[in-house]
């Protein structure tokens, strides 16, 4: 008796130890005044019945062609005869006691529940044939070709089937025409257009050139036979149907409690599976019975498993665990984790439906609330859970009742509140700035691909309008020509907004938000260009856009380098020259101002002079 208690003592000791390490996993809080309240380790005593029930499956497979039946099998043409014995040989093995004493043997010889699925215990050795005539093409192993309806000819696609085509000569007409050139007698040339005949057709029409005249090609599905091989029976003309019986066995596993068992046993048995009890306790084979007459065999086991129900407070929160198995397994944590991360829920739940969703910079204080939430190990495997597809009632089960339904439910809602409007804001910050960001972009690129179009240095104006204001339609050249650059710009903000919400939750959250539909997407950045685009087009339409002719937008922004003219650049040359040789310095303008005027004292001399 005393070695009894003192196991039992030493269970809860393991029990108590595995309530710390689930708390401190489960939870980011680092749990050391973990105090027992109240302890009731108990070796729960029950029995589990396995009841395998025979079943016996005819299988039948269809094989193309003749085939014979080997050494011990049975072969028939008769079907009504086949069908009798495929019957009387299933019904034979219901009744063959050989089965059910292998069956028997096999499972006392045997660890418990080593057969605790369906399996095939028997097939029995005689296999069953028959062969009948294939009932497409009824054992002949051709059919009619459905294409050219068994004649092997279909009509021609050139002649529509009536042997004669229009004519390429003279275009189906039947006549040609012909511009020539005639000289009357007086030698005088006029042009005349003659019709003749079309000396290669007879009325417009010639033979078919694909069919020969005939109207009809032979069909190339069947090549011209109007037969195809029979894909029911492979050409073989018969099929061999050949069954097989095989004897199932098909465990089913039911407990049978004393009275004054709580539920919770048999709740817990059911969570771990009765299949795999041998880990958790001593199981031992109690009894057989064979019930032949409904082809049955029982198998009662009596099973001592440990349980424990303990009353523990933590942090001033009592709760009520059960724990089961020889190696401590939870069953019910009592909801602790609920109260523990209380502080964590309510944070989340306050930034979920506080005034803050309304800040452009909610991203902050949400991924405060976010990032202690999900430190959780519990948190995790709500997360994890929901992913998978689990309902709330089975998520509760998953981390072992330690919190409620209602719990789940409102962890969720929160968070995908939480990160759906973190998600909207990111959605309307990188909307605003790629628009705003577009149109100086646009006219950059537009300003770049107008230079060659640009005046000269040395003209006299000062800057050119490359749109004009105005009040009405919409740019579309300016508004397309963002496109590149809003599509680059919303993949980075895509990419920022899943790095915030990984910083925020880990891959978990992420791969989470995904399946929610959470994450920016395909409508978003249909959203931003359409935008964009309308923006950057209708902003071109009513605000003057110039380049001056030094290449800056706006006469401040460095859009290109200007192109220098020829004559500029000669200058430039003289300039150089100049320089090298210590003479005076004269800018580019003044040497380009000599220059016209040499020029135009030489065509005013000429002109003087009467000289072109």
């Amino acid at each position: 008796m005393a070695a009894d208690d003192s196991a039992m003592q030493l269970y809860l000791e393991r029990c108590k130890a595995t309530a710390a390490g689930y708390i401190e996993r489960a939870t980011r809080f680092n749990v050391t005044d973990l105090v027992l309240l109240g302890a009731r380790p108990v070796m729960r005593q029950f029995s589990v019945t396995v009841r395998h029930d025979l079943e016996v499956i005819s299988e039948a497979i269809d094989y193309h062609g003749v085939h014979h039946p080997d050494k011990g099998d049975f072969g028939t043409a008769d079907w009504k005869w086949y069908q009798e014995e495929v019957g009387a040989q299933a019904r034979s093995e219901f009744v063959r006691p050989e089965t059910m004493d292998s069956l028997v043997q096999s499972v006392r010889n045997q660890a418990y529940a080593a057969i605790s699925a369906r399996t095939c215990i028997r097939t029995h050795p005689r296999r069953l044939f028959h062969t009948y005539t294939c009932n497409g093409c009824h054992g002949r192993g051709r059919v009619q070709c459905g294409n050219c309806s068994g004649a092997g000819e279909v009509r021609c696609g050139s002649c529509s089937g009536s042997g004669r085509t229009s004519c390429s000569s003279c275009g189906g007409s039947g006549s040609t025409t012909r511009h020539v050139t005639v000289t009357d007698y007086n030698g005088h040339t006029r042009h005349e257009t003659q019709h003749r005949s079309c000396g290669s057709c007879s009325g417009g029409r010639v033979t078919c050139f694909t069919c020969g005249g005939s109207g009809k090609n032979r069909c190339g599905n069947c090549a011209g036979t109007g037969e195809l091989t029979c894909t029911g029976c492979s050409g073989h003309g018969y099929l061999t149907k050949v069954t097989s019986t095989a004897t199932y066995t098909n465990p089913g596993f039911a407990g049978r409690y004393p009275e004054g068992t709580p539920d919770y046993v048999h709740a817990a048995l059911c969570k771990v599976g009765f299949a795999s009890l041998a880990s958790h306790g001593d199981i031992a084979l109690q009894k057989v019975d064979v019930l032949r007459d409904k082809s049955a065999a029982e198998f009662v086991y009596q099973c001592a498993i440990p349980f424990c129900e303990l009353s523990i407070d933590v942090r001033g929160v009592t709760s009520q665990w059960v724990m089961f198995g020889a190696d401590p397994q939870i069953f019910d944590a009592g909801g602790v984790l609920e109260a523990l991360l209380e502080s964590d829920f309510k944070a989340l739940a306050d930034v979920s439906s506080g005034g803050a969703r309304w800040s452009p910079w909610f991203y902050r204080s949400a991924r405060k609330a976010v990032a202690p939430f999900m430190e959780s190990e519990v948190n995790q495997m709500v997360i994890d859970a929901t992913s998978e597809g689990l309902a709330p009632n089975a998520i509760v089960e998953v981390v072992n009742r330690s919190v409620s339904e209602t719990y789940v439910e409102q962890t969720l809602k929160n968070l995908r509140t939480t990160v759906s409007v973190a998600a909207n804001w990111s959605r309307l910050r990188s909307l605003i700035v790629l628009i705003v960001l577009s149109i100086p972009f646009s006219f950059a690129a537009n300003g770049y691909l107008q230079r060659n179009k640009a005046i000269d240095l040395l003209s006299a104006d000062k800057q050119r309008f490359i749109y004009q204001p105005d009040n009405a339609a919409i740019q579309w050249e300016m508004g397309l020509m963002t496109v590149p650059f809003i599509l680059l710009g919303w993949f980075v903000a895509k990419w920022l907004s899943v790095r915030w919400l990984k910083k925020a939750g880990g891959e978990r959250t992420v791969l989470w938000a995904q399946r929610q539909g959470l994450l920016m997407g395909k409508w978003t950045a249909l959203l931003i260009v359409v935008t964009a685009v309308g923006t950057t087009g209708a902003f071109f339409k009513r605000w003057p856009m110039w380049v001056d002719d030094n290449g800056k937008g706006y006469g401040l922004i460095p859009l290109y380098e200007p192109r220098i003219p020829y004559e500029a650049q000669e200058a430039a040359k003289d300039m150089e020259k100049m320089r090298r040789e210590g003479r005076k310095f004269e800018s580019v303008v003044e040497i380009e101002k000599k220059r016209r005027a040499r020029l135009k004292l030489e065509q005013d001399n000429n002109a003087a002079a009467g000289k072109p």
